[in-house]
């Protein structure tokens, strides 16, 4: 025998059925989207980590580069100072 499905039966069966499909599927997304943020999350800490380290370098680098400058300005008033001497004294520098 055929038995035939009211309507109201078919709209509820199928709205039970779309329900269904709509929690498995916005589920799936909302764990894609966690895992995106998750994933998000540890390349900004990995950013972070490596700007940290970078300006500690640069930070070493302009340090370096001062102390270079302060030792070149002293060696030159050196220079300067042992060329005055040696012309006052008569003493012939060699190179």
């Amino acid at each position: 025998m055929t038995e035939y499905v009211s309507k109201s039966d078919l709209t509820v069966a199928l709205n039970e059925g779309f329900d269904n499909v709509y929690k498995k599927l916005t589920n799936h997304f909302d764990m894609r989207f966690d895992k995106l943020e998750q994933d998000i999350t540890q390349i900004n800490k990995k950013y972070e980590h490596l700007i940290v380290t970078l300006d500690t370098f640069l930070k070493r680098l302009d340090d370096i580069e001062a102390d270079n400058s302060a030792r070149d300005a002293q060696l030159a008033r050196l220079e300067r100072w042992i060329e005055q001497v040696a012309s006052k004294t008569g003493v012939k520098l060699e190179y």
